[in-house]
């Protein structure tokens, strides 16, 4: 084709690419297709089957087998829903699952053609090769949502070779090969996807395409009923669980197979984590390996079968689990071996009470439970990662949504929101921030104000991610994580089953805590044991003393690391009161040194170096 016989009108583009996949009077007559085949994620080991029926505007049902993650989904025209790998049932009714089952009634009208729509906006961008042909590339834009995608149509066969879909939180390019008949239509059997972050390639390759399939209307509703994989002891509850509360986190005992070992209570989990040196411990063969998102950047996560478990007044049946190496992060940041981390999987069976104040756990049958308090009452739909999704206002701006995440220590904004809101260029103390993806930089910034639940809150220190990385701190599609910091005021109950939290003023509510970041150490473990310091946070007690990264604590106050008892405590030594002195004996570069200095406020000293 001459370049002077080029198309301009990105329409006629479109309309000849449905002429070519076989008109489209023929494809809006379509009542159902169905579709099966294999699908494999490459480099993790997991590959099975799928199958994939759907109807009308909305209506689906898939159902994939890759044997150590399993899942059926469907929509059946009102809402969707999801049954995971632990056969739990999902309604899925948070604002991005809704956002994008519009845009799908609009795909399947094909609204894009429309030059007025007021919801899409497709314009021809210019020309680009994929591999050796020619195409269009055509660029689609919302109202809905911020995806932003970029088809590239073959300017000979008019057939779709390439999409890239780009989110505020990844990009995922997708190649169609292999065009067949099929009646009257021409599809494509081959689909090699692959998203990043976290850099995963999924490739799809279909076995069956039929259209007009006689499908029956109850197939793409939910199950009737949802799996019951616990037991409470009484039949209705477990309360007044004591837990430990170490270092801003949830640790409470889990026994497995008669070996009680401490886990973390983390509703920022989407499944349920056991540490690999624990699992392989157990026995459990490990299946897959794939990309995951820690809290700082992507960790490899393998899958296995976790033998029945019981927290105190509740038994659990034996569920798959994601396994990954908490011993390598966790382990240097605590100085003790976490067994693994209760997550979705767990808190989704239960409505938990979290009592920050007294240590207290609660766990209630959702069937059963009843609130009857004077809480506030917060709409908190469950997010496509498995976590709850609610409001928080920060100098007097309620902006998006917040993931409520048990299992983070401060309240952190996301990157991109950190940007767009004006944080980043906010003076701070800088330092590390650690998560099962490892450490990344982050900064920690004083905000006017702070109110969760319509109760103002003092602790008005947030953080974010410095830089741009690949972890869940990286999203923009929520406002950022809201952490135990902020949390530790209330009593919350974390109802799955409503989607909803429940928020109470706790005893704790409004005490004001010497804040942990003083001295602006921040200590682990090295390979040997020894209590390292890993970076000083700058302008703070200990950068103005001279500690330096690499220094090896010996001492805090003429009372040794050993005698006070281990990192934690060597920690806590160094916490006080503004004012309070402290005395440190150190080696650096094998010499022995002692350091003395005295807790200041670090933003004080920032703000009046402002003023």
């Amino acid at each position: 084709m001459a370049a002077q016989d080029q198309i301009e009108d990105p329409q006629e583009v479109l309309r000849r690419h449905y002429q070519a996949s076989g008109g489209l009077e023929r494809l809006r007559a379509i009542k159902t297709t169905y579709t099966e085949g294999s699908m494999e994620l490459i480099g993790t080991g997991l590959e099975g089957t799928f199958t994939r029926w759907s109807s009308g505007l909305t209506k689906y049902r898939t159902e994939v087998d890759l044997g150590a993650i399993r899942q059926i989904d469907g929509d059946n025209g009102s809402f969707r829903w999801l049954v995971d790998h632990n056969n739990k049932l999902q309604m899925r009714r948070d604002s991005v699952t809704l956002r994008e089952r519009f845009l799908d009634s609009l795909a399947a009208v094909h609204e894009e053609l429309d030059p007025n729509s007021p919801w899409l906006e497709v314009s021809l961008t210019g020309m680009e090769d994929v591999g050796t042909a020619a195409c269009y590339v055509l660029k689609t834009t919302n109202t809905v949502n911020k995806t932003v995608t970029y088809d590239y149509i073959d300017k000979s066969t008019f057939y779709l070779l390439k999409r890239v879909a780009i989110t505020p939180d990844d990009t995922t390019t997708t190649l169609f090969s292999d065009y067949r008949p099929v009646g009257d239509f021409v599809r494509p059997f081959r689909q090699e996807s692959t998203t990043n972050p976290p850099g995963m390639t999924q490739v799809i390759v279909f076995d069956r395409v039929e259209f007009d399939v006689p499908t029956a209307a109850t197939l793409f509703e939910p199950p009737d009923s949802d799996v019951r994989d616990f037991v409470f002891d009484n039949g209705v509850s477990a309360e007044d669980v004591p837990f430990e509360y170490i270092e801003n986190h949830i640790y409470l005992p889990v026994v497995v197979e008669g070996d009680t070992g401490l886990w973390i209570l983390d509703s920022g989990a989407g499944s349920t984590v056991l540490d690999r040196g624990y699992a392989e411990g157990l026995g459990i063969e490990l299946e897959g390996t794939i990309k995951g998102q820690g809290a700082g950047n992507t960790v490899d996560v393998t899958f296995g079968r976790m033998p029945a478990y019981s927290l105190p007044g509740v038994q659990f049946a034996s569920q798959r689990v994601a396994v990954i190496d908490l011993k390598g992060v966790i382990g240097k940041l605590l100085g003790f071996d976490v067994a693994g981390i209760l997550g979705y999987d767990f808190l989704s069976r239960v409505v938990t009470k979290v009592d920050y104040a007294n240590r207290k756990l609660s766990f209630y049958d959702p069937d059963d439970f009843v609130y009857r308090g004077e809480g506030v009452i917060l709409d908190a739909p469950v997010s496509q990662e498995n976590i709850f999704l609610v409001p928080l206002t920060v100098d007097g701006v309620t902006d998006g949504v917040w993931s409520l995440d048990l299992g983070a220590t401060n309240t952190s904004f996301n990157h991109p929101t950190a940007r767009k809101l004006g944080y980043l260029d906010r003076e701070g103390i800088d330092g590390m921030a650690f998560g099962a993806g490892g450490g990344f930089a982050t900064r920690y910034i004083k905000v006017d104000s702070l109110s969760f639940a319509g109760f103002p809150v003092n602790e008005t220190t947030m953080s974010f991610p410095v830089h741009t990385n690949a972890g869940a701190l990286a999203g923009g599609e929520q406002t950022g994580n809201i952490g135990n910091t902020l949390l530790r005021h209330f009593v919350l109950y974390l109802d799955y089953a409503e989607q909803r939290l429940i928020v109470e003023k706790g005893d704790d509510y409004g005490k004001v805590l010497p804040p942990k970041y003083l001295t602006g150490l921040q200590l682990i473990l090295d390979d040997s044991g020894r209590v390292i310091v890993h970076n000083v946070m700058e302008n703070t007690s200990g950068d103005e003393a001279g500690m330096l990264a690499g220094d090896e604590i010996v001492a805090v106050d003429g009372k040794s690391v050993e005698l006070l008892g281990g990192l934690i405590a060597t920690r806590e030594a160094f916490q006080g009161e503004l004012g309070e002195k402290r005395s440190v004996d150190l080696v650096r570069d094998g010499k022995k040194k002692r350091v003395k200095f005295e807790l200041f406020d670090p933003f004080a000293r920032l703000h009046s170096s402002t003023q």
